[in-house]
């Protein structure tokens, strides 16, 4: 029982207020952090060399949505499997689009980098936050959204 107070100090750290005598003990420590769907859709395809009509394919699409915060430096590292529950058998292809929106007051501005990682099997997703003068931004939270083609068991186009 001695950890409790430093539990509940580390707790109020997180969301910034005091937390009542007994509060540790109704905390739910599960929070939601994402929500995905997969939809029928189609891929484009352009040759980039020759002037030709596109080709265009059926293909599944995945859309996650989820909460992400910056750590100290102002970067954000993650996967997209690491806000979905899957189940192991997934491929991710392009093209592959990110947007990030802070969860703030004060003005900042987000950079995303993403690429395929593991040959495909999941999607790298780095986000760097900045001030208004240009500096690192510590410690912003942040909404983002992935659209992505997804096959799974083993399968494609």
């Amino acid at each position: 029982m001695s950890t409790t107070p430093d539990i509940k100090k580390q707790l109020e750290a997180i969301f910034g207020y005091e937390l009542g005598a007994d509060a540790v003990q109704f905390i739910n420590l599960l929070q939601s952090v994402a929500s995905s769907t997969i939809s029928d859709g189609s891929t484009t395809q352009k040759n980039l060399i020759v002037a030709r009509p596109n080709h265009c394919y059926q293909a599944r699409l995945l859309d996650v949505s989820g909460f992400a915060i910056t750590g100290s430096d102002g970067k954000s590292l993650f996967r997209l499997t690491d806000f979905l529950c899957p189940a192991g058998d997934e491929r991710f292809f392009q093209p592959i689009n990110v947007v990030a929106t802070p969860l703030s007051s004060t003005p900042f501005f987000l950079t995303i980098m993403h690429s395929l990682f593991n040959n495909g099997a999941d999607v790298e997703i780095r986000v760097f936050t900045w001030d208004a003068n240009g500096a690192a931004a510590p410690n912003v939270s942040f909404n983002w959204r992935c659209r992505v083609e997804l096959v799974t068991g083993g399968g494609g186009d």
